[in-house]
């Protein structure tokens, strides 16, 4: 951008910009970016050639900008999806990005995948299920934003000997009512499966095999199993990331997980996201200012774990049950 000018060089991208006399401290604190501040995006129209897999939108206020980026998240994860957030932001502080990502797909079919799979390991997806996340989607049901500290995390993290998800995950359950549940967790193959490479810019995320808790365990002792399980099915995924990839191609009709279940008033199983290891405020610096406020995907995840302003030293446990 030059004067208001706005030069991009690939017609890959949706670019626009515009100004606005809105004020960034409006937003901080909001649980939805406003429309007016949303890049476009057509999602029937990406699939069919005619509309760019990814739309970007700067606008400019008094005190700040917000920058907005759409793609589907049928060829990225959110692992890609940082990764062009980030480099926009080098690119825009004059720096050069130290590694370019790769969209070479040819890495996915090299993986020996099973002429069929035995889906009786799997959960078929209810239609039930599908209507229960279009109702939640309207009717607002139960939105929480519940702020973790650092020193929180970190007790319990040192105590048991887990990683940060881990520790996120077993405080769902304590908000859960400690209740004998199911916690499904999501998984970055990227380095775990040998065919994948780090720099790998397609989709390469997957929910693993959910992980049971029975009732009344001290946190520290739940924090321990979803660590544990989480260890396992990585430590195995050249086993597991082939059917995820054979499910991916037969539309996924089958999850490794009772969806139905994960959309209950009062769910048997929890799907948590996590975006805590995308570097939001320590990395995404524009020309030497750290973003003020980041607005968490809007995406029907029954809960998300994503960093809270530094200002507030912790994590957010984001629930949409």
């Amino acid at each position: 951008m030059n004067n208001g000018n706005v030069f991009f060089p690939s017609g890959d991208i949706l670019f626009s910009y515009s100004e606005s006399k809105g004020f960034i401290d409006s937003l901080i604190g909001r649980n939805k970016l406003p429309n007016k501040y949303e890049a476009k995006f057509d999602l029937k129209k990406t699939l069919k050639g005619r509309f760019p897999i990814v739309s970007i939108k700067v606008t400019d206020l008094p005190d700040g900008s917000v920058l907005s980026i759409k793609a589907s998240h049928l060829l990225m994860d959110g692992r890609c999806f940082y990764h062009i957030a980030n480099t926009l932001m080098m690119l825009y502080s004059g720096e050069t990005p130290a590694a370019d990502i790769s969209f070479d797909d040819s890495v996915i079919p090299q993986l020996n995948l099973p002429a069929s799979l035995d889906t009786s390991a799997f959960y078929p997806i209810p239609k039930s299920a599908l209507l229960s996340v279009i109702y939640k989607k309207f009717h607002k049901t139960r939105k929480q934003r519940i702020l973790i500290t650092s020193d929180e995390i970190m007790r319990i993290k040192n105590k048991a000997g887990v990683s940060r998800t881990a520790v996120l995950s077993a405080m769902v359950y304590e908000i859960m009512g400690r209740k004998a549940i199911s916690i499904v967790q999501t998984a970055d193959h990227r380095g775990h499966v040998k065919a994948i490479p780090l720099s790998y810019g397609g989709n390469a995320a997957s929910t693993l095999s959910p992980i049971s808790l029975i009732a009344n365990l001290p946190t520290e002792e739940a924090a321990r199993i979803i660590d544990d399980g989480i260890k396992h099915y990585l430590k195995d995924d050249e086993k597991y990331f082939p059917e995820y990839i054979y499910l991916l191609k037969n539309k996924l009709t089958y999850l490794p997980f009772p969806l139905g279940d994960a959309w209950k008033r009062n769910p048997n199983c929890i799907i948590c996201n996590s975006f805590i290891s995308f570097g939001i405020y320590d990395e995404m610096a524009a020309g030497g200012a750290v973003p003020a406020y980041a607005f968490p995907p809007a995406l029907p995840d029954p809960v998300r774990f994503f960093p809270a302003p530094p200002e507030y030293d912790g994590i957010y446990i984001l629930l949409n049950l």
